[in-house]
């Protein structure tokens, strides 16, 4: 099985970042908390998980153990494939998931894209007895110098990744997209990006 691959990420996109390893170049689904950690054109180990579908095959990359066996949990869920479950983990750490496991926080983790109610509640139960190693994990997440909330943290990361995909730099995105999300206090992906590039224009 591959545990994990030690490579130079190439490219960033949303969700994804492209590796490569002994001149193979390997696409891993990724979540946006490990995508900010992951250094661009630098070397890095990644963590990996293979889902196989009968439509497809996805590999699954993680920045640590940590996120790669919290995921591991999600999606031995009913109803939590590989998408929702990097969804959580893009919003929250491993740690912040376990805590609302939990304490039952069903208004938190209900937040999420494609979790509803009723998940929310399954996930819980099957759960809280099996997530006390990832409380408090010292898990080290990017974020950005003004705080805002999870949610919020989501919209100016994808923002800033569609901006990096249109070929500005991380440093340029990431200010552009900071400045446009305290002019318009959107969670609205796209207004923080059209605002963002009008920014980068003047």
């Amino acid at each position: 099985m591959l545990d994990y691959i030690n490579g130079k990420v190439m490219q960033k996109g949303l969700g994804y970042v492209v590796v490569e390893c002994n001149d193979i170049g390997y696409k891993l689904l990724v979540s946006q908390n490990t995508s900010y950690e992951l250094n661009l054109d630098q070397i890095n180990i990644i963590y990996t998980h293979l889902v196989v579908k009968e439509d497809a095959i996805s590999l699954i990359g993680f920045s640590s153990i940590t996120e790669r066996d919290m995921f591991e949990r999600l999606i031995s869920i009913s109803k939590i494939g590989a998408k929702t479950a990097l969804s959580i983990l893009s919003v929250y750490t491993p740690s912040d998931v376990a805590k609302f496991i939990k304490s039952s926080d069903i208004v938190s983790l209900s937040k999420i894209s494609g979790l509803g109610k009723k998940t929310a509640e399954r996930l819980i139960l099957e759960l809280k007895d099996k997530v006390d190693m990832f409380v408090n994990t010292d898990d080290v997440v990017l974020k950005p110098n003004n705080p805002v909330s999870s949610i919020d943290n989501l919209v100016t990361d994808e923002a800033a990744e569609a901006l990096m995909m249109l070929g500005f730099t991380a440093k340029e995105s990431q200010n552009a997209v900071q400045k446009a999300y305290d002019i318009k206090q959107s969670e609205d992906v796209q207004d923080i990006i059209k605002t963002a590039l009008s920014l980068l224009k003047k």
